[in-house]
């Protein structure tokens, strides 16, 4: 009898023991800015993060805050432009096996917008001519007291809306060209970097 009773003490002592092991702290940071430590996180500050202590205070483990809405936000941001780099990578090595391909490839684009720009002068240069014959034939009917052809008048409008349509087309490939120049600057420092890689990876 002695013996189980002895058996049933020995065995509460060892479970006291097991649980005192187990026990755990919670320490946290409440809406006051105050530390708290407890056996339990209320709900309310869970997402604020909080540490997980042993019975000696030792830190078990530590579960972070949870990220705010600018934080998902920005972390979203963050891997579609990832995303982006990887797409525009995959297409640049796609089309340019080397940086002279790219140069090439550069060259023939700039030839191709200065073509569209002489072009467009070249017109400019027409519809100019034509003003000044309508410009002239006005002169004229002036001259004689007569009122000025509407024609003429309609004419003279157009000319001078198609000289500031093509005014704008030239101003825009202007841009456009210094816009294929800085992009060219990077993408041939991006294909640089890649190539480069793709060796050392190899």
């Amino acid at each position: 009898m002695l013996r189980s009773f002895s058996g049933v003490i020995a065995g509460l002592l060892i479970s006291v023991a097991a649980f005192g092991q187990q026990a755990q702290l919670y320490r946290y940071v409440d809406d006051k800015g105050v530390t708290v430590l407890g056996n339990r996180v209320p709900p309310e500050f869970v997402s604020r993060g909080y540490e997980v202590l042993d019975s000696n205070g030792r830190v078990r483990e530590v579960i972070p805050a949870a990220p705010t809405r600018e934080e998902l936000k920005a972390n979203r941001e963050a891997r579609e432009a990832q995303a982006r780099q990887r797409q525009s990578d995959t297409t640049l090595l796609r089309l340019y096996s080397s940086q002279a391909d790219l140069d090439r490839a550069h060259a023939r684009q700039l030839a191709q917008i200065d073509s569209l720009i002489q072009s467009a002068r070249g017109e400019m240069d027409g519809v100019q001519d034509q003003r000044e014959a309508l410009q002239q034939r006005a002169a004229v009917q002036e001259r004689a007291g007569r009122e000025v052809d509407p024609q003429i008048l309609q004419d003279l409008a157009h000319a001078d809306d198609e000289t500031l349509r093509l005014e704008r087309l030239i101003e825009a490939k202007q841009l456009e060209i210094k816009e294929v120049r800085a992009n060219f600057i990077h993408q041939r420092a991006r294909l640089g970097y890649l190539l480069g890689a793709s060796d050392s990876g190899s």
